[in-house]
């Protein structure tokens, strides 16, 4: 998976092609899913630039959420151009939040424990694990350190540059 850039933000991939006209499976990393239709311009990225997706409409089918595009229009072209890859969303399009995070707003802070002042690191990057998020520490010997994303207990305060955390190593 991609990082963030400072202008996209990372949203979904498309997954394999569905029926013969060019449809794709549309695998969402919004919570929750469906949340992925509230947006209105996608982009992929190909090589170092974002390109505009042309996006007809976004449905769902059982579980499984399906995106069709304007120029595409056969499995063959489904399968060749758009399999796996990334979809992105303009940063600017996210809404405000208070007291939320974003993942990407995370990404780079440095991990202060609140009682000892010592750095465990930067966040490198998060997973979802089903009961709670996961932050990704690198330490400075570039070792993951794995602490739960719990606010007002693990967690303690969120600033610009750091996250203070009640941990010990």
């Amino acid at each position: 998976m991609t990082y963030q850039d400072d202008d996209f933000i990372l949203v979904g991939s498309f997954g394999r092609p569905i029926g013969l006209k060019g449809s794709i499976k549309l695998n969402s990393f919004t919570r929750p899913p469906e949340n992925i239709k509230s947006y209105n311009s996608f982009f992929m990225k190909e090589s170092s630039q974002f390109i505009e997706l042309e996006v007809k409409k976004i449905t769902t089918s059982g579980k499984n959420l399906i995106i069709f595009l304007n120029n595409c229009n056969s499995l063959e072209e489904a399968e060749e151009t758009f399999k796996g890859r990334e979809i992105f969303i303009p940063k600017s399009d996210l809404p405000e939040t208070e007291d939320k995070f974003y993942w990407n707003d995370l990404i780079g802070l440095e991990v202060i424990i609140r009682s000892s002042e010592k750095s465990l690191g930067k966040v490198h990057s998060l997973m979802e694990t089903g009961s709670n998020d996961v932050l990704i520490i690198k330490n400075s010997n570039q070792e993951d350190i794995l602490i739960p994303f719990i606010m007002k207990q693990v967690i303690l305060e969120v600033t610009e540059k750091s996250i203070y955390v009640d941990w010990e190593v």
